[in-house]
């Protein structure tokens, strides 16, 4: 997968994110807020670890440590 279709994933990956997150603010259901906002945090995860592994592929390891660090 190229980069740019991979960045334009996660553009889609956080527009779902928020939408999740908006429907649960507004949902007078406590069980169904509680399982939107799981449903966030699952894919909030995969996000960060589609980034992580696009940015392994760009950057060294020693460089991502760094950045991780700062």
């Amino acid at each position: 997968m190229s980069v740019k279709s991979e960045l334009k994933s996660a553009t889609r990956q956080c527009a779902f994110i928020n939408r999740l997150v908006k429907e649960a603010e507004a949902c007078t259901d406590s069980d169904r807020a509680g399982l939107l906002y799981g449903m966030a945090k699952v894919e909030s995860g995969n996000l960060s670890k589609s980034l992580r592994t696009l940015l392994a592929r760009k950057r060294p390891a020693h460089q991502l440590n760094q950045a991780r660090a700062a």
